[in-house]
């Protein structure tokens, strides 16, 4: 498996969700404006769930708290951009933290209703991802904060 990347879908609350944090690539250029979910690559020997609570703070400048993982049908990992894979959890502004921004890897962070994520011009191979997202966040169900990267999948389906 190639090196994985993670990344946040972050809503306003893991407990009652209204919006969803969509950012703007700001490079390469064929991606420039164009959204994604937050993330990065993890590195060797970094923990999934350490990872991105790392690059949340690189590249938006904010703590959040990790929930649950949103999984593709019959994995773990959701296939990307250049043969890569990645894994997705849920997340929410962690308590004291100051508010998700831009920083040099996006040129725009934008908090977006979920009813309206149909609207914004993703990654094509993140759109399957807020699909099962969005799915997860309809069913109301209770979302913990959970630490362990073990934590079994939530389904999008």
């Amino acid at each position: 498996m190639p090196r994985p990347v993670v990344a946040a879908a972050i809503v306003d609350s893991l407990a009652c969700p209204t919006v969803l944090l969509a950012c703007a690539r700001a490079y390469p250029p064929n991606l420039r404006g164009q959204f994604e979910l937050p993330g990065g690559k993890v590195e060797p020997g970094e923990e999934h769930v350490a990872a991105l609570e790392r690059e949340i703070t690189e590249e938006l400048g904010a703590r959040v708290q990790v929930g649950a993982r949103v999984c593709p049908e019959g994995g773990l990992w959701w296939p990307i951009l250049g043969g890569r894979v990645m894994g997705v959890w849920l997340a929410q502004p962690a308590p004291g933290s100051r508010p998700p921004s831009a920083g040099s890897s996006h040129v725009e962070a934008r908090w977006v209703p979920l009813g309206e994520l149909g609207g914004v011009p993703w990654i094509a191979a993140d759109l399957p991802i807020v699909e099962a997202v969005v799915a997860r966040l309809r069913l109301r169900r209770p979302v913990a904060v959970a630490r362990d990267p073990g934590v079994p999948c939530e389904r999008g389906h």
